[in-house]
């Protein structure tokens, strides 16, 4: 059932047919999938989430709010008491908050200031701080700060799906690496066999010794265990690949063993770096931290409110039927203020150094960024040079081998030396499969600093 799930999922959708029926798996579909089917990319999603809730949280705290009271008390067929309430508060923005209400009290043991006409008493005013909260409170700096905390969800998921790219990047980098290298195992061991096949002939008319045979199929021997151990590491290699392919996040893929990996120039396209800053500025790494250091300056904003005095206004106006009277009415004010203030200036102190023990911090972030891209593209400018003179020294040792090999038909030279110039273009071959890989992966470094992948 998991190979029909692969074929239909990857041959439908992702996979190359090339000309001689061999199946590709290129390198930007295999990213493409990750992307959108990793259950790593759904956590990530499920994280950005949690920002709009952070928002809506906050925002929870300006909902209207409906209350409503009753308290009776009946002693000896007496009603002692009855207090009847109800009423609406709507908090706004600027700390005001407008308030309507009912109330209905009657009773034998009710005080003077408690009673209410049968009918009951409407009312409806306003309580405005002028002190301590008039420009912040804990309602609006919750508000700021959730807007932060959402904001910096959004970057963690980009770190999340850059870190997840960036790994399988390597992943398919290391299994084109080990794919490549078993192919240069395989066209050895085909050589080898056919020259030990050339020189039991060669004995067999008399044209070399007998013990060339035996030189001829040690060398054969020995390229078929490269060649098993090519093997066993191309394997793995693509068992690791598979733990990056997924199907909606749940269902895990693997691999047919027909399948190559195919590289297109165009995944390795990069501009010169030209500005550095706006990289690094945008970096979400940095613009997390400013969002840290935003919600941290929110506090401190928060502590220095708590330094002027509490004072609190309210005023309502009252009306028992339908009419109103200006002259009915209550109002009140309340007034606080800590003489010393040393528990209100020292939470100030305290956020001042916080807050610049995070900008500082933000500085070294910035030049650690800042190295990493810089060291990143040089390796990446290194690697590419490294990919050119290992093809031309390739090259070189092919046309050594082939000379050689010429020789060796026409009775020129030995089966040593033929030997000889095939591993050396062996050594050669794999160096350059290292080289080509090490530019890859300085290229998704390049990438993953620069969040430069598709």
């Amino acid at each position: 059932m998991k190979f029909i799930i692969v074929s239909i999922f990857l041959f439908g959708s992702s996979v190359l047919f090339g000309q001689d029926s061999t199946v590709y798996f290129p390198y930007g579909k295999f990213i493409k999938i990750v992307k959108e089917n990793h259950p790593v990319a759904y956590q990530a999603e499920l994280t950005a989430r949690q920002g709009d809730l952070f928002v809506q949280q906050a925002r929870g705290a300006f909902d209207p709010k409906l209350k409503a009271g009753i308290k009776e008390k009946y002693f000896e067929k007496k009603k002692y008491y009855s207090y009847l309430n109800a009423g609406l508060v709507i908090p706004t923005w600027f700390g005001a908050k407008i308030k309507g209400g009912y109330d209905n009290n009657d009773g034998v043991f009710l005080s003077n200031e408690s009673f209410t006409n049968p009918e009951g008493l409407w009312n409806a005013g306003i309580d405005i701080t002028l002190g301590k909260g008039l420009f912040i409170d804990q309602r609006r700096a919750d508000i700021k700060q959730a807007k932060f905390m959402q904001s910096s969800t959004l970057l963690e998921q980009q770190l999340v799906l850059n870190q997840l790219q960036f790994d399988a990047a390597l992943a398919y980098f290391e299994w084109q690496k080990a794919f490549n290298k078993k192919a240069v195992y395989e066209e050895s061991v085909e050589n080898a066999l056919i020259r030990l096949k050339g020189v039991r002939q060669s004995v067999i008319n008399g044209d070399k010794p007998a013990v060339d045979t035996l030189k001829a199929a040690i060398q054969w021997q020995d390229r078929k265990l490269k060649l098993e151990q090519a093997d066993v590491a191309l394997r793995n290699k693509k068992v690791w690949l598979n733990t990056f392919l997924w199907q909606d996040g749940f269902i895990p893929l693997e691999l047919d063993t027909l399948v190559q990996p195919l590289i297109n120039d165009s995944n390795f396209a990069y501009s010169p770096m030209v500005n550095i800053e706006p990289l690094v500025n945008n970096h979400p790494e940095v613009l997390m931290y400013n969002n840290d250091i935003e919600i941290t300056r929110v506090d401190y904003r928060l502590k220095r409110e708590s330094l002027k005095p509490t004072l609190d206004l309210n005023y309502y106006a009252l009306t028992s039927n339908s009419s109103y009277n200006v002259e009915d009415y209550k109002w009140g004010a309340k007034f606080s203020y800590p003489i010393f203030t040393r528990k209100e200036r020292a939470a100030v102190r305290l956020y001042g150094i916080k807050l610049d023990q995070k900008n500082t911090g933000l500085t070294a972030k910035k030049a650690q960024i800042k190295y990493k891209i810089f060291s990143s593209f040089n390796q990446l400018t290194s690697s590419n040079d490294q990919v050119s003179i290992q093809e031309t020294s390739t090259s070189m040792y092919r046309d050594l081998f082939n000379s050689e090999l010429t020789l060796f038909n026409i009775g020129e030279s030995s089966l040593f030396m033929v030997n000889i110039r095939e591993q050396n273009l062996i050594e050669s071959q794999v160096k350059l499969i290292d080289v080509i890989y090490k530019n890859q992966e300085a290229n998704a470094f390049y990438k993953y600093h620069t969040f430069g992948f598709d």
